[in-house]
């Protein structure tokens, strides 16, 4: 079993580290490809501009890479450099604190495991809770002063576990699992979630007193504030963390339509010219005339 790790707190972050070992116990070769620097929030944001830089920390059976680029560049660098050449899953983790409803959309471990399934490529991405238990977006706990720290031990040794399970279980396409630990989550039982929803407040701006001036904003709450929840009901992530449970939510790299979109899409066509899947108007290459 050949596995390709990454992560988005960068390749010394603790928790990656713990994911290292537990995985190397296991697994033919794990290849490390992660960021040189914490790239939290980055989701899938891409280097196109430039060429990344990539250098070996350390080689052998399990090497170790750090990139200049964000957590997506690396698992592109991993998998299509031959870095990492017939890797079985990418593993993206273990992230420093909860990835729960929409923060999927913004995680950058998130966003390595969607990267992985674009290049056909199944992914499990792990996230843990912070050791206060923190539910809020833009946290910013003093650990210290609290006398806690981050114990990933359980969560390394679930998630190398897990990662054997789905290789030896062959999904059919690239599947895209998003794990996320509670605070105290040793010997907690799993269990298949939704994303939950935020419902972010809306804030005023002040007023500007003339031009030139600046006005300051959080945009994903204030330090360690609790965002309000849209959607916590049972079944979410939300409800399985605070319930105590390991939630395992299926991801797909791209939206599906769903029924009421499918409405939606119907009630728009009524008023916009947009051909239907196996209505299209077929055009003659070149030739600019349909039929």
């Amino acid at each position: 079993m050949r596995v390709l790790l990454t992560n988005d707190d960068g390749f010394e972050a603790e928790g990656i580290g713990a994911l290292r070992a537990a995985l190397a116990g296991s697994c033919d070769s794990v290849i490390t490809v992660a960021p040189a620097a914490d790239c939290s929030g980055f989701a899938r944001k891409c280097t196109f501009a430039r060429p990344v830089a990539v250098t070996r920390v350390t080689g052998g059976r399990h090497p170790v890479y750090h990139c200049d680029g964000s957590p997506a560049d690396c698992v592109r660098a991993g998998l299509l450099s031959g870095l990492a050449a017939g890797a079985d899953l990418v593993v993206s983790g273990i992230n420093h604190g909860a990835n729960l409803a929409d923060d999927v959309v913004y995680s950058g471990t998130i966003g390595a495991g969607l990267e992985a399934s674009v290049l056909g490529i199944p992914a499990i991405c792990l996230s843990q809770q912070t050791p206060l238990g923190s539910f809020a977006v833009n946290y910013r706990e003093d650990l210290a002063s609290a006398g806690l720290a981050y114990d990933f031990s359980f969560a390394a040794a679930h998630g190398a576990q897990l990662a054997r399970s789905v290789i030896r279980a062959r999904p059919a396409e690239p599947v895209v699992l998003s794990v996320n630990y509670p605070a105290r989550c040793a010997g907690a039982a799993s269990v298949l979630t939704r994303p939950g929803r935020r419902a972010y407040p809306r804030v005023a701006m002040p007023e500007w007193a003339a031009d030139g001036d600046v006005r300051s904003l959080y945009l994903f709450g204030e330090p360690d504030e609790i965002i309000p929840e849209a959607d916590a009901l049972p079944g979410t992530d939300i409800a399985a963390l605070r319930a105590g449970y390991v939630s395992v939510t299926p991801l797909a790299p791209a939206a599906g339509i769903s029924p009421g979109v499918r409405s939606f899409i119907a009630r728009l066509a009524e008023a916009f010219p947009i051909a239907t899947r196996g209505r299209w108007p077929l055009r003659v290459r070149g030739s600019g005339t349909t039929h």
